[in-house]
């Protein structure tokens, strides 16, 4: 009696199955449009985090460093909730047709729950790994910034405020941004690899942390993946607020995963 093992599939073979999930159709909307959301973005974040921030200085009388936790949590929330405001302004002044054949929330949500899943698997080596190789490099290594104001402390309404802006309003808004619009707008247009890895990147270089750039690589094109398979944001928005819990969480009790 004879047989064989069927090989894994090699990373083109992965992607070919990827390409063929078509729960995202092409979007059909101009460049000129899509520059129109990305201008959009910019000035309602430069906007609302300064209305933010001058909104809390004002009622609470107080004149607070730019660094300091309360600071940090207003221009967050003016930041992330810029890309809502930019998203509502883009539907307002541009039509278009939505060719996509999403997943219900119930399956949304589990599709999420296992990237949750694969995604630490993944990501617990890949941090112990560029770890050693940027100090091998004798790059020093810094917590982001809000980690530190995070583990320092604040007011039970400040840690509630931080949990607000970390669990639920970031994953939601840069899952707008960098799935539901970026993602969806290479998907189809571009080969699916350069597609996934585009937002990715950028999804990585906005963190400003060297130390934390390949982890969250790996997270966006998670991400990236698991809004392709079901077509629908809420399965990567579930992942990405699952992964910022944990993670908050690991800051409280544990030396936290610094991505």
């Amino acid at each position: 009696m004879t047989g064989h093992l069927t090989p894994w599939p090699n990373n083109m073979e992965l992607l070919r199955k990827l390409d063929q999930c078509k729960r995202l159709g092409k979007w059909e909307i101009r460049p000129v449009d899509a520059w129109l959301f990305v201008c959009l973005v910019l000035i309602s974040a430069y906007l609302l985090s300064s209305l933010f921030v001058s909104v809390y200085q004002y009622f609470s009388q107080t004149a607070l460093e730019l660094d300091s936790l309360p600071i940090i949590i207003a221009s967050g929330l003016g930041f992330q909730l810029s890309s809502v405001a930019a998203w509502y302004c883009f539907k307002r002044f541009v039509q278009y047709e939505s060719n996509n054949h999403p997943d219900s929330t119930f399956r949304a949500i589990k599709i999420g729950t296992i990237g949750f899943i694969a995604a630490y698997l993944i990501l617990l080596p890949t941090v112990l790994i560029w770890r050693l190789a940027l100090e091998s490099l004798n790059f020093e290594y810094e917590f982001q910034l809000p980690v530190l104001l995070i583990q320092n402390g604040g007011t039970p309404l400040e840690m509630a405020m931080m949990a607000l802006l970390v669990v639920v309003v970031a994953p939601i808004c840069e899952e707008l941004v960098y799935r539901g619009f970026l993602f969806r707008y290479l998907n189809e247009r571009l080969p699916i690899g350069l597609a996934i890895a585009i937002p990715s990147a950028l999804f990585a270089l906005m963190h400003v942390n060297l130390y934390s750039f390949a982890p969250l690589f790996i997270l966006g094109t998670i991400l990236s993946i698991v809004y392709k398979i079901s077509g629908n944001l809420i399965s990567s928005i579930t992942l990405h607020g699952l992964f910022n819990l944990v993670n908050l969480l690991m800051i409280y009790f544990i030396e936290p995963i610094e991505i």
